[in-house]
C-alpha cells in the first residue's frame, strides 16, 4: 500500500525516484554477477549448494576435493523447496538434505534422497553420488521388502566381532 498509495511516507515523485534507483541498482548488480544478457540469467547460477567436508578447512593441505558441489538449486526461504541462502553471495546455507516420500500402501514404492550421497567416506563412490539428483528435486527408490532389497543390493558388508 505504501507504493500504491503514496502520501503517508513520501509523495509520488519520491516514490518514483526510489523505485527507479533501487530497480536500476538491482539490475546492475544482476548484470555484474550474471553477465550482460538478462535472458541468460538463472537463479541456480547464484543460488548454489556446496557440501563442505568437515575437515576441508582445517587440514594442512586444505583438501577441498572432498567437498561436493557447487550444485545449482532452486527454491528460497519462502518456497516449498526451502533453501535459505547468505545474502552476500546467495550460497545455500539452509535446507533439507534428506527427503522421504513414503507409500504406506506399498512400501517398496517409497522414494528418498540424501545429499550429497549415501556414504560419509569421501573415498566411496557413494559419497557425493546423489548431489545432482538432490539438487534437481528428484528421488531414488527406498525399497523395503527383502526381495526388493536383495534386487537393489550392490555390495554387502558383514561386520563380525573379534
Amino acid at each position: 500500500s505504501l507504493l500504491a498509495e503514496p502520501g503517508l511516507r513520501w509523495d509520488e515523485a519520491e516514490r518514483d525516484d526510489m523505485l527507479l534507483s533501487t530497480l536500476s541498482a538491482g539490475f546492475a548488480d544482476c548484470g555484474a554477477r550474471l553477465g550482460a544478457d538478462p535472458f541468460a540469467w538463472q537463479w541456480g547460477n547464484l543460488h548454489r549448494a556446496i557440501f563442505e567436508h568437515a575437515t576441508s578447512r582445517i587440514r594442512p593441505e586444505n583438501v577441498t576435493e572432498w567437498n561436493v558441489g557447487p550444485r545449482p538449486l532452486g527454491g528460497s526461504r519462502s518456497t516449498t523447496m526451502l533453501a535459505g541462502y547468505r545474502m552476500s553471495d546467495f550460497g545455500v546455507n539452509l535446507g533439507a538434505s534428506v527427503r522421504l516420500v513414503m507409500d504406506v500402501g506399498d512400501w517398496d514404492k517409497s522414494v528418498c534422497i540424501n545429499a550429497p550421497g549415501q556414504s560419509g567416506d569421501p573415498r566411496s563412490v557413494h559419497y557425493g553420488d546423489l548431489a545432482e539428483t538432490w539438487s534437481k528435486g528428484e528421488y531414488v527408490p527406498l525399497v523395503y521388502s527383502k526381495k526388493r532389497v536383495e534386487e537393489e543390493t550392490v555390495r554387502r558388508i558383514t561386520l563380525l566381532p573379534e
